[in-house]
């Protein structure tokens, strides 16, 4: 996972949300639409000041702009589950290793 993409990416999904450019939201919290676009686009990171702003001129809790699906990894476990589904043997070495989630 490539955390500054998934983070870009939730960013410009909140912005999106809320009908805002992103000349707009720069403007709100006092960067470049540049600088806004290579953060969306997660080729740079935040300081703990954007961060703030952001997530202030978002209306959200910081936590929530790292809230993200990994949606490879998902992809890969399914790929995996459905691979261990046509052979047992592989399937119970894998119940060994990893403990279940209840």
């Amino acid at each position: 996972m490539d955390i500054k993409k998934s983070f870009g990416k939730k960013i410009k999904e909140k912005r999106l949300q809320q009908s805002l450019t992103q000349e707009g939201l720069a403007e709100k919290i006092g960067i470049s639409p540049k600088s806004l676009s290579q953060i969306e686009l997660g080729n740079n990171f935040v300081s703990a000041e954007n961060l703030e702003q952001i997530s202030s001129a978002l209306g959200v809790h910081p936590k929530n702009l790292f809230e993200f699906e990994d949606n490879d990894s998902v992809d890969k476990l399914d790929y995996v589950f459905k691979k261990l589904k046509h052979n047992s043997t592989l399937l119970n070495k894998v119940y060994k290793i990893i403990p279940i989630i209840e």
